[in-house]
């Protein structure tokens, strides 16, 4: 038995539907920056999008379970309770 419409499945109209912008600049942005940043500095940055502290801080949670991004020690002059994250190794 096969499942209706898998024949025809169309990624282009699916793929933007599924792939959030917000998580594509954060993963660029560690791309071309090629340094540490935390959510507030990421979110400062980024001028594509426009997201909330709270989205940017979920949006890197997020990244953080699905492996694409790891913590990493936060430099000297970092606030206390910001955290920084790099691309995770492929």
């Amino acid at each position: 038995m096969t499942t209706p419409g898998a024949a025809e499945f169309d990624w282009e109209r699916v793929v933007p539907r599924i792939v959030n912008p917000t998580k594509v600049a954060i993963i660029e942005l560690l791309r071309h920056d090629q340094r540490p940043l935390s959510a507030a500095r990421m979110r400062r940055l980024i001028t594509e999008v426009r997201a909330s502290q709270a989205q940017m801080n979920y949006h890197c949670e997020t990244l953080l379970k699905a492996e694409v991004l790891e913590e990493v020690s936060a430099p000297p002059d970092a606030a206390a309770n910001e955290r920084f994250f790099c691309l995770a190794p492929q």
